[in-house]
């Protein structure tokens, strides 16, 4: 596993919603740090506060208290989202939702190819980029297609190929494997190994799915908004599933 500086640091991280008696505390201090280079699971039951958490590292929402940082920039300052984060959303974040959250007006390529269009990337290497990253992931065939033309599980394989065309520095995923069966869920896993290893990149996968955890270097765990750090469960105790 690379040792490199983290990729991101969180401190004091908590999310409050509602006040009296609808008063609920998704997260509770959470602080931790992912290293450039690794993919971790975080894993926990419905309800612990894991899709929170991830909106949160997305600057997507904002935390009530805490602190972040993406590298060398604090993007989230005593609970606020930074004023000039959008470079770093842009160019250090991948995105993979529980749901494909295509472009309906878009072809499956066009979904991919935007994130490079709006970083000013030639078309010609936009479409290079696009075509091996939806060849790898075995979509390119579909890349006409509308997103209503496409299963759920090629819809995400086009998300997953946006999330990771822009090569981002810290990858988050939220159920990416959901909808896909066993020998795709791991190629997906195998995919956001080789962006750690070989992009440098700090994975994070919330996941249901344990067929691929023997594919990470560490498990986060998660309950009722605490966040476990130094789980008990190890990546090498689930085995390789599905080789």
């Amino acid at each position: 596993m690379n040792t490199l500086k983290p990729a991101i640091r969180a401190q004091g991280l908590s999310k409050d919603y509602g006040e009296g008696n609808t008063f609920v505390r998704a997260l509770q201090d959470c602080s931790f740090e992912l290293n450039a280079g690794e993919v971790v699971a975080l894993l926990g039951p419905s309800g612990s506060g894991k899709s929170t958490l991830l909106t949160i590292l997305g600057l997507i929402n904002e935390p009530t208290t805490g602190d972040l940082w993406i590298g060398d920039s604090q993007v989230i300052e005593a609970g606020k989202v930074a004023q000039d984060v959008n470079d770093v959303r842009r160019q250090e974040l991948g995105f993979v939702f529980q749901r494909s959250n295509l472009i309906p007006f878009l072809s499956a390529e066009e979904n991919v190819r935007l994130v490079l269009e709006l970083d000013e990337i030639s078309p010609r290497e936009a479409k290079k980029r696009t075509k091996e990253i939806m060849a790898a992931l075995e979509i390119w065939d579909r890349a006409d297609n509308a997103p209503n033309k496409l299963s759920g599980g090629q819809q995400q394989r086009v998300a997953i190929a946006r999330a990771l065309i822009n090569e981002p520095s810290l990858l988050l995923a939220d159920e990416p494997t959901a909808a896909l069966d066993k020998s795709r869920g791991r190629q997906v896993m195998g995919l956001f190994q080789t962006a750690a290893r070989e992009r440098n990149a700090a994975v994070l996968v919330v996941t249901h799915d344990h067929r691929a955890l023997d594919l990470v270097d560490r498990i986060f765990m998660i309950e009722d908004g605490l966040l476990d750090t130094e789980s008990q469960f190890k990546p090498s105790e689930f085995g390789v599933i599905g080789k």
